[in-house]
């Protein structure tokens, strides 16, 4: 479904660059056969992305489609050299920071194990990955200073093409449910269920959806609408719908509407 290129850089490089790719270089083994879900794309994220993930999901999701390898450009804050490994912590400024952490090999020089410094910007590919508490971090496979800083741009501009095509692709989805939707499920049911969205995200966007209000619905309304959920998991909802693009804000940051109503 998405392309792989060899090539560094751009939507569909390698592992150093973004975009969407296949990393298996060779033949998998029989021991890699039992697990051929295990790593698939490298996916161009935010920050924000990883954060906003709950305490039961393992994985960045993008739309419908799972981001289990995933990279970004960050600034370095701080780096902590280990006997086994580096911990580096890295901001891109759309959420608060976040915890990169590389090992170490048994035969290598820990100095020499720090391709990064402090206030320089790097490409880190890895995967997220949860500590005791719920704090995540990434464990990176790869990470390296930027080779010009128009990488910082570009990666920006591949997030929303990402996005973007994963919205398109989810859209078609949905609007090929409608037309098979049961006689026992409407046609806004049967979208958000092929979108794949929790119970509250559907709830949310179904009542925005159903706000036909010029200027939208605001949170408070919501708020009274959907009594079965508290107002932080429903301004999770919306930050979530906002982020993958199925709502948009009118007035102000509290009044949203729906995409399809546009």
């Amino acid at each position: 479904m998405w392309p792989a290129t060899s090539g560094d850089g751009g939507f569909g490089g390698a592992v150093g660059g973004g975009g969407f790719l296949n990393t298996s270089g060779s033949t998998p083994n029989a021991a890699e056969k039992k697990k051929p879900e295990k790593w698939t794309n490298v996916v161009p994220i935010n920050i924000a992305q990883i954060h906003l993930l709950s305490e039961s999901e393992e994985n960045v999701k993008v739309g419908s489609q799972t981001a289990k390898i995933v990279t970004f450009v960050a600034l370095v804050q701080s780096v902590d050299v280990q006997t086994t490994k580096v911990t580096y912590v890295v901001s891109d400024f759309t959420a608060p920071p976040i915890e990169v952490h590389a090992w170490i090999g048994e035969n290598d020089d820990p100095e020499k194990c720090c391709p990064v410094r402090v206030n320089e910007y790097c490409r880190t590919t890895g995967v997220v990955r949860s500590a005791k508490g719920g704090k995540r971090h990434v464990m990176a496979f790869n990470i390296r200073p930027l080779r010009e800083l128009g990488e910082l741009t570009q990666h920006i501009a591949e997030v929303m093409h990402t996005s973007m095509a994963i919205r398109i692709k989810d859209k078609e989805s949905a609007e090929s449910a409608c037309v098979l939707a049961s006689a026992g499920m409407d046609c806004s049911e049967a979208a958000a269920s092929s979108l794949k969205l929790t119970g509250p995200q559907q709830l949310v966007r179904h009542a925005i959806g159903s706000c036909k209000d010029e200027v939208g619905i605001s949170v408070s309304e919501l708020c009274n609408t959907l009594k079965s959920l508290t107002r932080q998991s429903i301004r999770d909802a919306l930050i979530f719908l906002s982020n993958e693009g199925h709502i948009y804000t009118t007035i102000d940051e509290d009044h949203y509407k729906s995409i399809d109503c546009v």
